[in-house]
């Protein structure tokens, strides 16, 4: 993990698993166009949502997001596909801000909300 926007997603993610499931399960939401959710779906806990129950709901939805815990606490990998930053705020609910966007590991910064991303958070 390098920016500030990972970790919020990553912390709003295992808090909705814990919320909704008690547990910190893996889970992928299908989004619309317009970025409303279509299909929220959770794996049974100890189940992962890669391979082909990744790829089967990434191609039956252009745009989503997919939350997968790590054994280790407040480690799991996240992705991404056509989630706009609109969509990321209101799930948040806040603005995110140019601090969001800094490198935690140098003085740089991303240049604005990406559209496609993956990483592993540690």
């Amino acid at each position: 993990m390098r920016y500030r926007f990972e970790f919020r997603l990553h912390d709003w993610a295992e808090r909705l698993s814990l919320g909704l499931c008690g547990a910190r399960v893996g889970f992928f939401v299908g989004l619309r166009a317009d970025g409303t959710v279509r299909r929220l779906y959770f794996r049974p806990r100890g189940e992962s949502v890669a391979g082909e129950s990744k790829t089967a709901l990434a191609e039956a939805h252009p745009r989503w997001f997919l939350y997968q815990p790590y054994e280790d606490e407040g480690s799991a990998y996240i992705e991404w596909l056509g989630l706009d930053q609109a969509t990321v705020e209101r799930w948040l609910g806040r603005t995110l801000e140019r601090a969001d966007f800094l490198d935690v590991r140098s003085a740089g910064h991303h240049e604005g909300w990406p559209d496609a991303w993956r990483v592993i958070v540690s």
